[in-house]
């Protein structure tokens, strides 16, 4: 099969750009109209001079357009979002989806886009009672195409944010709506969920590598809360344990029969060395932070881990919400909302273990672990729960004022999300092509 192109329409800091490009697709333009976004996505993205280029899309015409695949584009949410005026599709910003589709219109029918792939606010589906989003499909389907559409949330495919947005994709090709559908798309990494420990609910011990089980409120026992679990992974046969195993030489020789030769820890603990002599340091510090490699393991040095029990932590903090209880207790990792903080008629405050959806202000804190205090996310933390790299973000903030990279976060559209859609349109335009063939 022939490269699928596409066309970057509203295009931010190129989030759809990033997530196509990871399915195999090229860009051949982008249009957008924010000059500190457009930094941001040129110094990102490394754009070729030969690249179409347009700022703003009210002043193109169909004939400027090169020919792509794909058009995409997440269309302003300012007079659709709940927290703007509610003017929908008859507001200026929100209604440039009407030129969108004056550009489709305006191709002839051989040059127009096979896939059109647009991104809102979960609140269009809703706003006028239904109507906008009716006319959005209509306007669709007036073109030639067949439409599919569903409400996706960001926490499902990696990021721990708390972000609903509609995606419709539509297809103008013949084989359209008879074979293989978009939606449902297939969360997070698409792997099986993998149980390594059978019993009662509760008490089952999954995969890291698969989908998380359902959380559920107030769930018990040692599948329902978070922490260090202690495995061994002996001939095949996992089992939980209360302790460690002692670490020894050849430790990666394989398989034994010897039970807890391959022990395993599932996520959440730090290195440790020498637990057991407080005195003893290994270059300035004992203690590594999460996610960091154990020490190098000596002859004399014994190693361990730490974790902490943040149900138990002391440094719960009281978060005001509009709650009979009146507050939410934030812990270590959880978000919180900075907005109107003497409110009494707020609610959803804390986000347990996740970030609330991203607003251009990002007005949103976590935790200290061991202090009680809260500090804002900063414009990185931000850029991470869209799917973007570090060094994605690096290229940008040398380009671009903090205040500026926290609002290009909060109008970005998240990678993994657009990734998991762009991987379900070429698997069917594969489909769709073996058909013709």
């Amino acid at each position: 099969m022939e490269q699928m192109t596409f066309l970057d329409f509203f295009a931010g800091i190129g989030g759809f750009r990033k997530g196509f490009e990871l399915c195999g697709m090229r860009c051949v333009g982008h249009c957008e109209i924010d000059k500190y976004a457009d930094r941001s996505y040129r110094a990102i993205h490394d754009v070729k001079e030969d690249e179409w280029y347009a700022a703003d899309i009210t002043k193109v015409a169909p004939a400027d357009l090169p020919r792509a695949d794909l058009w995409a584009g997440g269309f302003p949410c300012q007079d659709i979002s709940v927290a703007g005026r509610q003017r929908g599709l008859d507001g200026a910003r929100s209604g440039l989806f009407f030129t969108l589709a004056q550009l489709v219109k305006g191709q002839s029918p051989e040059n127009r886009p096979t896939w059109i792939v647009l991104e809102n606010v979960k609140n269009l589906l809703s706003i006028h009672g239904g109507w906008d989003f009716a006319t959005v499909l209509d306007t669709l389907a007036s073109l030639g195409y067949h439409i599919e559409y569903g409400l996706l949330n960001t926490k499902y495919f990696g990021p721990p944010q708390n972000r609903e947005r509609v995606f419709i994709v539509a297809c103008r090709h013949p084989g359209a709506g008879r074979g293989p559908k978009i939606f449902p798309v297939p969360a997070g990494s698409g792997k099986a969920l993998i149980q390594l420990i059978g019993g009662m609910q509760g008490q089952r011990v999954y995969d890291p590598a698969g989908i998380s089980v359902t959380m559920a409120a107030q769930s018990g026992g040692w599948g329902g809360k978070t922490g260090l679990y202690f495995v061994d992974l002996c001939n095949g046969n996992p089992k939980l344990t209360s302790h460690a195993r002692c670490i020894k030489a050849k430790y990666n020789s394989g398989i034994t029969n010897r039970g807890g030769d391959n022990s395993g820890v599932f996520y959440g603990c730090r290195a440790v060395v020498t637990p057991d002599r407080a005195e003893k340091r290994q270059n300035g510090r004992r203690i590594k932070e999460c996610g960091e490699p154990a020490f190098t393991l000596t002859a004399q040095d014994r190693h361990g881990v730490a974790f902490q029990d943040c149900e138990k932590c002391p440094y719960g903090m009281h978060i005001r919400e509009a709650t009979k209880q009146g507050y939410t207790v934030a812990r270590c990792g959880d978000s919180i909302n900075l907005s109107f903080p003497e409110s009494k008629t707020r609610r959803g405050r804390v986000g347990k273990d996740l970030a609330t959806t991203l607003e251009t202000s990002c007005n949103q804190g976590t935790a200290f672990a061991g202090c009680g205090l809260i500090r804002r996310l900063t414009p990185r933390e931000c850029w991470r729960l869209q799917g973007f790299s570090d060094d994605m973000f690096d290229r940008a903030a040398a380009v671009n004022s903090d205040a500026q990279l926290y609002k290009q976060a909060g109008n970005g559209v998240t990678i993994p999300v657009v990734y998991a859609v762009g991987k379900r349109i070429v698997e069917i335009q594969n489909e769709l092509n073996k058909e013709v063939l």
